[in-house]
């Protein structure tokens, strides 16, 4: 009975922390107007090194770039930090920098990726939020939007998750006598 319990405990320990390496993050698709933005939160542990982002981005006629679309990233122990934009209205700071596809050679609707070093870590809830940074820009749309955080970074296991883990353990102890 102890060897199961044990071994129970043990996998939910080894599930858990297996876990942790990068994190891909849908962040779906996002239609907005110049300085609208939409939020997601998750919540996280771990240490975050940088990140990649793709996403499709498709404008109407004089629509903002797609280096106008804002990331920015609030976690646990940061005040908060933003990549893009042009006049944004958010509140935090662009002080992530801009694209590598910055400037009006972004104008056309295409797919678009972007690398960058960033590190932070903590556990607790991450809010990411895309953005349109353009305040004057009509709708613009930020489909399939995909954020890869990169470092020893991993989503925190439900309580229930890890219950069920021990269950498991619980019930392979049971002996049936007959």
């Amino acid at each position: 009975m102890k060897k199961n319990l044990v071994l129970g405990s043990v996998c939910a320990a080894a599930i858990a922390s297996a876990a942790a390496a990068e994190v891909t993050l849908d962040l779906g698709n996002n239609t907005l107007g110049g300085n609208a933005a939409n939020n997601y939160t998750f919540e996280l542990i771990g240490t975050m090194t940088g990140f990649s982002i793709t996403f499709d981005y498709v404008t109407n006629a004089g629509g903002s770039w797609a280096s106008d679309m804002v990331l920015y990233i609030i976690g646990p122990g940061l005040e908060g930090i933003a990549w893009g934009g042009f006049n944004t209205q958010f509140g935090i700071p662009l002080n992530g920098g801009t694209w590598g596809f910055d400037g009006p050679g972004s104008s056309a609707s295409g797919t678009y990726t972007d690398t960058k070093v960033h590190g932070a870590g903590a556990g607790g809830l991450w809010t990411f939020g895309i953005g349109n940074g353009w305040t004057g820009s009509p709708t613009v749309s930020y489909n399939n939007v995909s954020l890869t955080l990169f470092g020893d970074i991993s989503f925190v296991p439900a309580p229930g998750a890890v219950a069920l883990l021990g269950l498991a353990g619980l019930a392979g102890s049971r002996r049936r006598r007959g």
